[in-house]
């Protein structure tokens, strides 16, 4: 046989009903460096060293054994390979797909009618692709898996494995080999970097991340963020020495432009600085180095004009007491009902049936949507308003971005029949009727299903819709790129989606907690009410404190800082493992969120 002549038979998949979404949040420093998980510290990765084939071992026990052998990564593989034949051994590529499961063991039996064939079947709770992107899978996801075996020297081995076969790991398992890391692109018309987290083994980790940096721009992302896709490598290794990292490119590779050369070191910095053995990068063209204007350092995107806006100020809050909105702190508590009767507001009362509310990033204006979804209202600081003329049904919960721009999704009424998403320029006079007109932004992913929910992200290049079909019979959550012109208004979404959360059957409301975090309102099958959840962008979904009944949610910082608000105005705030209680209040609004 030849090397890789094995990787040919193809899997069988069960997808037994279609599942659901969630999303959105605030920006963290897309530099800062890993810390430990909320529910501990993890494995150790590449301790274990895996068990080698028992002899005289059944096909099913040397499948087991295999699968449980990949559990590990680096030289350790050797052992993995030895329930392989030779022949497949060489062609076998570990970092291929990857599909986590979750349940007890799965069970090995053989196929009727096929000579020394086996399968076995799994629960799928995601995957991570070559890429070293982690999909989380739709609750009702199985997966079956063929193995042909054959006798080595009279004992048993496998002899062919299904396309594209990496591993197959216990969800208990993936800490044992993967860790998650940034990537980051220049935002199209911002100077900032936009955050795709990735997965990948623990061994050679300085170069995993540079090839990944150097490859092509994400679907989701496409037209939104940029990359230099022709730079490579001199050879393919990143050494990492007393805390140096270096990156040696070729220097026919990388374009002569000296903006785009800055944002590939920004880029590479960024990453590269997510790794806590890496405190400095260096950056040469075929041995000499890449000439930056800098006499420190390399040690930060900011160096290079790079900003993360979720760092530069703090967000304005405001709390909400019946028609009231005060300006406070982001210490909701310290908010006293007396302080809430007695404080000015510089906005006039708002309808406490327009319960669905966005603040502009300067807290100097407030978009209301009303309870029937229909009416849109812009409140001036000056104690203005402005009504929207109607243009849609069933809106959500509007949303500003950092540029000024109001968002809203809903079902078009009229000459917007068929459109689900709109942009206002809020940096516009409110009563200029032609500057200040909703503009349809195409998403053709969307097709007919209904938005329950859009919200920009910190840096203002992504969009995470919770979109719906048939109301309350499941939701989608997908994150897709958000294009735009040189001043900075989009006129566009990326043409392919990413989707996240599927695990939950139902979502409601979603808020971006940090660059690659949403808080949202949802609920898993078999679940009766919705409860708060963090979807990860690229990772998993996290369950918050149980505290049913929200009806909407936002943060006053990150994802300890989550603010819930019942359908009768009663608000709670994340205070380690519980929610408190702010009984002075009955709403915030938080600004871009």
């Amino acid at each position: 046989m030849t090397p890789g002549a094995g990787l040919t038979r193809r899997g069988a998949l069960g997808l037994l009903a279609a599942g659901a979404l969630a999303g959105c949040g605030l920006g963290a420093d897309s530099t800062v460096r890993p810390g430990l998980k909320v529910d501990g510290e993890p494995p150790v990765p590449l301790n274990r060293i895996p068990n080698r084939p028992d002899e005289g071992a059944t096909p099913e026990q040397i499948i087991l054994g295999f699968l449980h052998a990949g559990a590990t990564s680096g030289e350790r593989l050797d052992i993995t390979r030895s329930y392989l034949t030779d022949a497949l051994a060489r062609g076998w590529i570990p970092d291929s797909r990857t599909v986590i499961y979750g349940g007890t063991e799965p069970k090995v039996t053989r196929v009727q009618g096929k000579p020394d064939t086996y399968r076995t079947k799994v629960h799928v709770r995601a995957t991570i692709d070559t890429e070293g992107r982690y999909t989380v899978a739709p609750h009702n996801l199985w997966e079956i898996f063929e193995f042909t075996m054959t006798t080595v020297d009279g004992e048993w081995r496998i002899d062919q494995l299904e396309e594209g076969f990496g591993r197959v790991l216990q969800e208990q398992e993936v800490g044992f080999i993967f860790r998650d890391y940034p990537v980051h692109y220049p935002a199209i018309g911002w100077n900032s970097l936009v955050v795709d987290q990735r997965w990948f083994p623990q061994d050679q980790l300085a170069t995993r991340l540079v090839r990944a940096q150097l490859g092509r721009v994400p679907d989701y992302l496409e037209d939104a963020v940029s990359t230099d896709t022709g730079a490579r490598l001199v050879v393919d290794a990143v050494p990492v020495r007393d805390g140096v990292a270096r990156v040696d490119l070729d220097s026919e590779s990388v374009a002569d432009a000296a903006t785009v050369r800055k944002q590939l070191a920004a880029q590479l910095v960024a990453t590269l600085m997510s790794l806590p053995a890496v405190t400095e990068v260096v950056i040469t063209l075929s041995g000499n180095e890449l000439d930056l204007g800098l006499t420190e350092p390399l040690t930060t995107p900011e160096q290079l004009g790079f900003v993360d806006r979720a760092q530069t100020s703090t967000p304005v809050v405001m709390a909400r007491r019946g028609t009231k909105l005060v300006r406070v702190g982001d210490r909701l508590a310290s908010a006293s009902e007396q302080h809430m009767r007695t404080a000015d507001s510089t906005f006039e009362p708002i309808p406490e049936t327009s319960t669905r509310l966005a603040l502009r990033i300067d807290g100097k204006e407030v978009a209301a949507v009303d309870r029937t979804g229909r009416e849109l209202v812009r409140y001036n600081e000056d104690g203005t308003h402005t009504n929207v003329p109607t243009f849609a049904a069933d809106m959500c919960h509007p949303c500003y971005d950092y540029g000024g721009v109001l968002w809203v999704g809903g079902s078009g009424l009229g000459r917007e029949a068929g459109h689900r998403l709109w942009a206002i320029n809020a940096t516009v006079d409110p009563t200029d009727e032609d500057a200040a007109e909703p503009q349809y932004i195409p998403t053709p992913w969307l097709g007919s299903r209904l938005v329950q929910a859009a919200v920009i992200s910190p840096e203002g290049s992504r969009i995470a819709v919770i979109s719906e079909q048939i109301p309350h019979a499941g939701s989608t959550l997908e994150v897709a790129g958000v294009v735009r012109r040189a001043n900075g208004l989009p006129t566009k979404t990326s043409p392919q989606t990413f989707r996240i959360g599927a695990s939950l059957v139902e979502m409601t409301e979603a808020v971006w907690v940090d660059q690659t975090t949403l808080a949202v309102i949802g609920r898993k099958d078999k679940q009766t009410v919705l409860q708060p959840y963090l979807v990860h962008v690229g990772g998993q979904v996290e369950p918050m404190t149980e505290r049913p009944g929200a009806v909407s949610i936002t943060t006053t910082g990150d994802d300890k800082d989550v603010v819930l608000t019942s359908a009768g105005g009663r608000v709670f705030q994340r205070s380690g493992g519980r929610w408190q209680e702010l009984t002075a209040l009955t709403g915030v609004v938080t600004a871009g969120k």
